[in-house]
């Protein structure tokens, strides 16, 4: 049977279930596209947390010059600079949601231009489903972060590293620098292109090229960097030194768990039969089941698929070695795992299709309920408000801090002190990097008049320290005539401080 060319799919692509495939696949990355859109934008949220108030606080450094707070010293900027880009166009805190959601919706579309480069068209749909719908990857995509954003570019870049020509190894370079630029644990992509470019068939050529791109597009920020901080790797050096020496350490098996949190079961479950196809397509070779012009194809994929997984395990082996570690810090694990994971759901389609009709039906209408269950989730959102108006506590403490006080005043905090920079405008300074050496130090860091923001222990939550008991406790707020208490919230406590060599 002869398909016409806008099926987006050749008939080297069709599975055994192929009559079925009569729709465009452009179409079915269109639907699949815009309701990761819808997924990963809404609702739209007025109340965000710690480095969510960071990225937003340093887009609005970037376009209105706010000097009252920021992180560059350890951040990287490209993601707080496409929100300042989206507040020039609409100055509404929501158009973040709508920044994020366009930004990593894109990982999707790559992830399919990528898988569909490698592995063929109905295995880049499957990639593509997977990417869009996975639950964590869903919730991670919306919070206003930079894992999910980089997601996105690492796709693009690893995209373009599969198509010829000199401009789009170079551009993979542009695309490379901009997810270190966006989250510096991305320069770990740089296994996979190693492992891409020296196995057969090689890349060698095009590897320098992306390799000259991704410097060159990196030179003016390392030249600010510079500039400001007096060392071209001064953040990436203390980033690392926050994350190894200035936090809890957490065990490895957290990392493990965190897997099981990222991925559904039948995720997994796909994955391991993703992890046997090279097996069973040299099975069939071997039977008979293909010919020597599969032997080309078959060696690119089968390349792929060990770099992908070699890439993953070496990835996984590199955070393992982080003492302070989050969940989302996986996120990249999404790349080599659902890729993958389509290889292993292009199989078990195949082999349903290939049933009687009874099985067929059966194995169909399971494989549906599995779907609903482990990946409906992010759609019962949908169903909500599209706008989330409500004022988290910590908000409602910065907004009363930018009514008490004035522009004169700073806000002191050991705790979720960008959000209060935030959202209150006003001079924030943090207490945490004096916290060892609280009671000799404090005079000095807090040498001007305003107000502190003591937060409850109980209501501290996750906490970027080794102590967890963070200065100023209450017994030294009163112990201490130079903090007053001005009024009480439910998770904090706020008091006038006015130091004893008040200017």
């Amino acid at each position: 049977m002869n398909y016409p060319p806008a099926t987006g799919l050749s008939k080297a692509d069709m599975p055994p279930f192929h009559t079925a495939w009569r729709v465009d696949a452009r179409l079915v990355l269109g639907a699949i596209f815009l309701l990761a859109l819808a997924l990963r934008m809404l609702p739209f949220t007025y109340s965000h947390f710690w480095d969510e108030t960071v990225f937003l606080q340093h887009a609005k450094v970037m376009l209105d010059g706010r000097s009252n707070y920021d992180e560059f010293i350890h951040r990287p900027p490209l993601l707080s600079a496409m929100y300042a880009a989206g507040f020039a166009l609409w100055d509404s805190i929501y158009v973040a949601n709508i920044v994020q959601g366009i930004v990593t919706s894109l990982g999707v579309l790559f992830a399919f231009l990528y898988v569909r480069s490698v592995f063929g068209t109905t295995t880049a749909l499957f990639a593509a489903v997977l990417l869009a719908f996975t639950p964590y990857v869903v919730e991670a995509s919306h919070d206003l972060l930079t894992d999910g954003p980089a997601l996105t570019l690492m796709l693009a870049a690893m995209w373009l590293f599969e198509k010829p020509g000199t401009r789009f190894a170079l551009l993979s370079g542009v695309a490379y620098s901009l997810a270190i630029q966006t989250r510096y644990t991305s320069i770990f992509l740089i296994v996979y292109f190693v492992l891409d470019a020296i196995i057969p068939p090689r890349k060698l050529r095009q590897f320098v090229l992306m390799g000259v791109a991704a410097a060159a597009t990196l030179v003016p920020y390392l030249i600010w960097i510079r500039w400001t901080f007096g060392s071209f790797l001064y953040p990436f050096i203390l980033a690392r030194r926050i994350v190894n020496e200035w936090t809890a350490p957490v065990p490895a098996a957290f990392y493990l768990d965190a897997l099981i949190e990222i991925f559904p079961v039948s995720g997994w479950i796909l994955f391991a039969a993703g992890l046997l196809t090279p097996l069973v397509r040299r099975l069939l070779r071997d039977r008979g089941g293909g010919n020597v012009a599969d032997t080309a194809p078959a060696r690119n994929r089968n390349k792929h698929w060990f770099v992908l997984l070699a890439w993953g395990v070496a990835f996984l082996v590199y955070m393992l070695t982080t003492p302070h570690k989050e969940v989302r810090y996986l996120l990249p694990m999404a790349i080599p795992v659902l890729i993958i994971s389509a290889l292993g759901a292009t199989a078990l389609v195949a082999s349903i299709s290939r049933q009687g009709i009874v099985a067929r039906s059966a194995g169909l209408s399971l494989v549906l309920v599995v779907a609903i269950v482990d990946y409906g989730y992010p759609f019962l959102k949908l169903g909500g408000p599209l706008v989330n108006r409500l004022e988290s506590n910590e908000v409602q403490i910065a907004h009363y801090l930018r009514s008490q006080s004035s522009p004169a005043d700073t806000i002191y905090a050991a705790h979720n002190f960008p959000v209060f920079a935030f959202y209150s405008e006003r001079r924030t300074v943090s207490l945490l990097p004096i916290q060892e050496n609280f009671d000799q130090d404090w005079r000095e860091l807090m040498n001007r008049p305003g107000y502190l923001v003591y937060t409850h222990p109980e209501h501290i939550g996750e906490i970027h320290s080794i102590n967890p008991i963070l200065k100023p406790d209450p017994s030294f707020l009163e112990a201490h005539r130079e903090f007053t208490r001005a009024r009480a919230f439910p998770t904090a406590t706020v008091y006038r401080y006015i130091p004893s060599t008040a200017p």
